[in-house]
């Protein structure tokens, strides 16, 4: 009886992580998750290092592929020949990458150890996590087209989705929804976190690109810890379900 009650009382704690963040219940302390994610990142390290190269190789082989299609005008201006195929297939290649990256920071907030190899993971989701990315790329352009600031905040809000779609096996609506109530519920201390990570981003070009080796891991250390802390792991089947039932609503 106790073996086969122990799941349903972890659904059930899982499940109250998720609905206390919601309603805001959650102690945000922003400093103090800021510094477990750099310990996280440093304990491992190698991994997440070997992992971001790879997806910095990745883009580094579509750039040199992408080359022979972009043309240098007499203005010094360049134009790129079938722009949004190149567009489409990249965020194919890289959705699910990028997944695997933002899962690695969430296992090691779990105290669950990876591989560089965990980066290939989610490959079998190819579509879906495409699908997201995509939802989320068109979104935050419409918002950046209006006036910047919309575009900004979507971009933080939807931070939470590919997650969502490899660790709760939402759809893409409905994984972009819950994310953004999630973030809506703390957005003054995320948008903080998003701020200095994007300060120490903008100080890249200035040690010639040497800090990417540790701001980049950082980057998905942070994202992982905060998605374990307000979500959590495993399944939140009551939460899914509503959505995926209802995507069409938004009560943010």
């Amino acid at each position: 009886m106790a073996n086969n009650n122990m799941p349903e009382h972890q659904d059930s704690q899982q499940e109250s992580r998720l609905e206390r963040s919601l309603k805001g219940g959650y102690q945000f302390d922003a400093k103090a998750l800021f510094m477990k994610a750099n310990q996280l990142t440093k304990a491992n390290f190698a991994s997440l290092f070997q992992a971001c190269l790879m997806i910095l190789l990745v883009f580094v082989v579509m750039g040199a592929i992408t080359q022979q299609y972009i043309t240098v005008n007499e203005d010094n201006t360049f134009t790129i020949e079938h722009q949004s195929i190149i567009e489409i297939v990249v965020v194919f290649i890289v959705a699910p990458l990028i997944s695997g990256l933002y899962m690695m920071g969430a296992l090691h907030a779990r105290g669950i150890k990876t591989t560089v190899f965990s980066v290939f993971k989610y490959i079998p989701l190819i579509f879906v996590l495409a699908l997201t990315q995509l939802v989320n790329s068109i979104i935050v352009q419409l918002g950046l087209v209006l006036l910047i600031v919309p575009g900004v905040y979507l971009w933080m809000a939807t931070s939470f989705s590919l997650l969502l779609v490899v660790d709760k096996s939402l759809t893409p609506l409905s994984a972009i929804i819950l994310s953004c109530k999630v973030f809506n519920a703390y957005w003054y201390q995320l948008t903080g976190l998003f701020l200095v990570m994007a300060v120490l981003f903008v100080t890249v070009p200035f040690t010639l690109g040497l800090s990417l080796i540790w701001i980049m891991p950082l980057y998905f250390s942070l994202v992982g810890l905060l998605y374990e802390e307000l979500i959590g792991g495993g399944e939140v089947r009551t939460e899914a379900k509503t959505l995926n039932k209802n995507e069409s609503s938004f009560d943010a």
